[in-house]
């Protein structure tokens, strides 16, 4: 599928705080409306597709590399600490361990109604 610029979306604006609010939102649902308190990791790795090729509609990515969800995993809960110091960067780590999140419950609360 090829898709050319001139199709493509004007830009979005997204309020980080709005976007904090939501995040939260979905926690809560899980954590305490569902009562999952943990999710299992039993994958290791999984297919990244670098930024400059990642939502370039017009070809192919060519480029996949391999990233690790521990390693993720790792970078992100040093954040946990308290004298870590936050990198914007992170939300890179984040972003995966979210969609895995999002997948596995998804998949195991759907027959409960999400």
């Amino acid at each position: 599928m090829t898709v050319s610029e001139d199709t493509a979306s004007p830009s979005l604006k997204i309020d980080l705080t709005d976007l904090r609010k939501i995040t939260e939102k979905l926690f809560d649902h899980i954590i305490n409306t569902r009562n999952e308190k943990q999710v299992v990791i039993d994958k290791s790795f999984y297919w990244n597709i670098p930024f400059d090729e990642l939502f370039d509609m017009g070809k192919r990515p060519k480029n996949l590399d391999i990233g690790s969800l521990s390693d993720e995993w790792e970078f992100v809960s040093e954040l946990l600490e308290d004298n870590a110091i936050p990198v914007a960067f992170q939300f890179t780590e984040l972003a995966t361990l979210f969609r895995l999140i999002g997948e596995k419950m998804g998949e195991k609360l759907a027959s409960k109604g999400g």
